[in-house]
């Protein structure tokens, strides 16, 4: 699955859960988002960065987002994690 893709899951996603649940996709969201615009800006540090700080299965996702986009190459020498599918 794509960055997109999986930024439009998520907001899908975000429309129909509870409450509770709604700013956590929301949140999750957010971090994709600002993931993708510094991979397309290049700034490849400040996304490792806000890769690294997010919550673990988020962060799973977004990698395997990653390597479905880029390749688990781009995602291991670029990114920094390695990818086991």
């Amino acid at each position: 699955m794509s960055i997109q893709k999986l930024i439009d899951q998520t907001y899908s996603y975000m429309q129909t859960a509870s409450k509770d649940l709604r700013g956590l996709y929301e949140d999750d969201m957010s971090d994709f988002e600002s993931v993708q615009r510094l991979i397309n800006s290049d700034d490849i540090d400040g996304a490792v960065a806000k890769i690294d700080d997010m919550d673990t299965t988020p962060r799973e996702q977004i990698v395997l987002a990653i390597a479905d986009e880029y390749g688990n190459g781009y995602v291991e020498t670029v990114i920094g994690y390695e990818v086991n599918v």
